[in-house]
């Protein structure tokens, strides 16, 4: 059963990553640029807005039965993506491929805590961490090779016989025992929180710097703000929540789940705006703005088994606040590197200190909340936590991109569109007389207000920590 779980893992991760660097080959052949970005941001809206759903299915339903459909829909979705032939194809498969991805962590991690006890789960939800971080890190690399090698299409395709494996495995090993009358699905809960996420995630992914595009951001803020707010009211007062009110008013899930948005908040920035920074503001190549970031991921997985230690020996307030205050060491380098122009290696250095601190925050925020739940709820309490990341990551760098645009505009007017041709490598004066290195300056500066602000919300998460629950028998 562990194997099938870690495979599972290990698709979801792997395929968040794999794409990117196929990307600029399916758009040739797809002749599809515009719609680009549509590509990502259809995959995680769709995966983001089902976690919870999943989660309380999972509770009413049984996990075998859940994560058997969510792998169907995974691999249904796969298969779309293979055997698309136009740009808007792709986009509805990687859509149907997101809603099946949604539900393959959060409940893989539910049935772990129903499997293992408390002394075991840390060791082997830290090995999940580690297969996570290490497929997330070598997609890209594997990607590149498939594309090359024998077609873009492979990349979606070469997840099927791992997939069907998984289906196999988890049909013949699962066994769990399900309530015989389950309470009833929260309809309205589920159809408030799809709208209102979605609305939420599309002004945050799609506002972008154009005047044009500020009312339609309005509308979209204000339908998230109408559904989010009936979907609080609804579930006050409903008997078989979607969403338990409980787990929110309480410190012990609720502290872990406002952590968990700032640690999206966090994962989510550096990796948006250190590259930009390294490749933008300092002149270097693209190659360099990527490997500056792959610390982040790397120092996570190597650090889940010192976290999973951690747990045992201190507890999860005490390991999450050591991975706090790593983290907000990692940024305190990363200011100095930024205000005092260090060398790159000083930002790789203090993104593998970030990276080892999500190591030890991130088990600590799922473990914690898995201990003071009852496994009548636990799935939907569990995948609240990577929700909570996903909606930190989105809104968060959303948020961040507007003050970056307002920096840039402040400093070079009309001329800020023009600070993109720092990522194409043209030298030389834009076509506003604006030289290169006006751009750069005025990027880095517009960029340092960012890394404030980072640094300032990985205190706030360190103030977080004070109200995780401590820990087993203590």
């Amino acid at each position: 059963m562990l194997t099938a779980l870690l495979l599972v893992t290990a698709l979801a991760s792997f395929e968040s990553t794999v794409v990117s660097t196929a990307m600029p080959t399916i758009i040739g052949d797809l002749q599809g640029l515009p719609l680009y970005s549509w590509v990502f941001s259809l995959y995680l809206l769709s995966a983001t807005v089902m976690m919870p759903l999943f989660g309380s299915l999972a509770d009413l339903y049984g996990r075998r039965r859940v994560l058997l459909s969510a792998l169907g829909l995974f691999l249904l979705g796969a298969l779309c993506c293979a055997a698309a032939r136009t740009m808007p194809q792709l986009i509805a498969a990687r859509a149907l491929q997101g809603l099946g991805a949604a539900g393959l962590v959060p409940v893989s991690l539910t049935v772990l805590a129903d499997l293992y006890e408390l002394r075991e789960r840390p060791r082997v939800q830290g090995w999940f961490s580690a297969i996570w971080a290490c497929a997330a890190l070598i997609g890209p690399l594997v990607g590149a090779w498939l594309t090359l090698s024998f077609g873009w299409r492979s990349v979606f395709s070469i997840t099927l016989p791992l997939g069907m494996l998984s289906l196999a495995l988890v049909t013949t090993q699962m066994r769990e025992s399900r309530a015989q009358s389950p309470a009833p699905f929260d309809y309205a809960g589920a159809a408030q929180l799809c709208v209102g996420v979605s609305a939420l995630l599309f002004a945050s992914l799609h506002g972008g710097g154009r005047a044009s595009s500020g009312p339609a951001r309005a509308l979209l803020l204000g339908v998230a703000a109408a559904a989010l707010l009936l979907l609080v009211r609804g579930q006050a007062r409903s008997q078989h929540p979607l969403l338990p009110p409980a787990l929110f008013t309480r410190a012990a899930t609720g502290a872990p789940y406002l952590a968990g948005v700032l640690l999206g908040t966090t994962i989510y920035g550096v990796d948006t705006f250190v590259p930009l920074y390294v490749q933008g503001a300092r002149g270097g190549t693209a190659t360099a703005a990527g490997a500056v970031v792959t610390p982040v991921i790397l120092m996570w997985a190597l650090s889940a088994n010192l976290a999973a230690r951690s747990i045992l020996g201190y507890g999860f307030r005490r390991t999450a606040r050591i991975g706090a205050l790593v983290i907000v060491a990692g940024f305190a380098l990363l200011l100095l590197a930024v205000r005092w122009h260090f060398s790159v290696a000083a930002i790789s250095g203090a993104c593998a200190l970030i990276g080892m601190g999500l190591g030890f925050s991130s088990l600590s925020q799922i473990l914690a909340v898995q201990h003071v739940t009852a496994e009548r709820e636990r799935g939907v309490a569990t995948s609240l936590v990577p929700f909570m990341r996903s909606i930190g990551g989105a809104v968060g760098v959303g948020a961040l991109g507007g003050i970056l645009a307002a920096g840039l505009t402040r400093r070079l007017g009309d001329a800020a569109a023009e600070a993109g041709q720092l990522l194409s490598g043209h030298g030389g004066v834009a076509s506003s007389g604006v030289s290169s290195q006006a751009l750069r300056d005025a990027l880095g500066a517009s960029l340092l207000p960012i890394f404030y602000l980072l640094a300032a919300l990985s205190l706030l998460n360190l103030l977080a920590t004070s109200f995780f629950p401590e820990g087993s028998d203590r």
